[in-house]
């Protein structure tokens, strides 16, 4: 009877430690990945005032006048979309958006030569999507390419503190170099926040943009200048999904470690707890054993 609630807690503790990692496991799989396997399901033409959910800019704009955004006051785009560009041979052009948690964006990028000045490099760009600030740079760096190098300067820099500087695609992994066409999907984990962006206390949605580029960037994997106008036709296909609210993980965090001591704690004690009562304990009696000595005694 005593190995039995030892087993109990025993197989409690094993449970306990195996729920972190079962939780784990389930969230990685939930997690939204990075996905090139999709299709862009847009309708021909767009929808009245679809101006207030998308920026078209050119690189040759941007730089040193990133504190100003003259553009408009955007909504959190939830409708799909598609429009054209033009990109000119040694420049790029970005098309800015608010994209928040709850939907998964799908980016369809269709690169043409144009028939007034086709590229003799063939119509092959380089497609990124980056946050604000990461845009901000980009356009920096291109201004700033004809006055300085970037890699000299960079070797002053600890290494800790040039990501404050050089430009990175989202999350790292959208950079879609040497391409004629890209059709990749995200989705969005959490919205902007106070801290969110190194633009100057920035607040509400990020925004995001997606980049057409054709000239010869600071990434040494990227394409050169197309030698040419190209045409740039983008898609964006937008879908619902189901996320589960950011408190679910608070409570996971806390609820698992907190079973896993007050679980254990209340079988013991409840073990401890059972045998004799009180009333019982007056009514027993213990037998009591002679031994050779007092047999001694008694026959003096």
């Amino acid at each position: 009877m005593r190995n039995g609630p030892r087993k109990l807690i025993a197989a409690l503790i094993n449970l306990c430690l195996l729920l972190p990692t079962v939780a784990v496991f389930t969230a990685v799989i939930a997690a939204p990945i990075a996905s090139a396997e999709a299709s862009c399901d847009v309708p021909a033409s767009n929808i009245p005032g679809i101006d207030r959910y998308f920026d078209e800019h050119s690189v040759e704009d941007g730089g040193m006048w990133w504190w100003y955004d003259g553009g408009n006051d955007l909504r959190s785009l939830d409708v799909d979309f598609s429009t054209e560009m033009t990109i000119q041979n040694d420049s790029a052009n970005a098309v800015s958006m608010e994209l928040v948690p709850g939907y998964q964006y799908t980016f369809c990028i269709y690169l043409s030569p144009d028939q007034d000045s086709p590229p003799n490099m063939g119509a092959i760009g380089d497609v990124y999507l980056m946050t604000e600030s990461n845009w901000n740079r980009y356009a920096t760096s291109y201004n700033d390419r004809e006055w300085n190098e970037l890699e000299e300067d960079l070797e002053n820099v600890p290494v800790e503190w040039r990501d404050l500087f050089v430009w990175l695609p989202f999350r790292d992994v959208h950079a879609y170099e040497s391409v004629s066409s890209e059709v990749f999907s995200v989705a969005i984990d959490s919205s902007g926040s106070l801290w969110s962006s190194v633009d100057w206390f920035e607040s509400g949605d990020e925004k995001y943009y997606l980049v057409v580029d054709g000239w010869d960037n600071d990434r040494s994997t990227d394409r050169g200048a197309a030698g040419g106008t190209m045409n740039v036709e983008i898609l964006v296909d937008v879908e619902e999904r189901t996320t589960l609210p950011n408190f679910i993980a608070y409570i996971l965090i806390a609820a698992l470690p907190l079973a896993c001591i007050i679980a254990p704690m209340v079988i013991h004690s409840r073990y401890m707890s059972t045998g004799i009562s009180e009333e019982d304990g007056d009514l027993r009696q213990v037998p009591y054993l002679e031994d050779e000595s007092d047999e001694r005694d008694g026959d003096d």
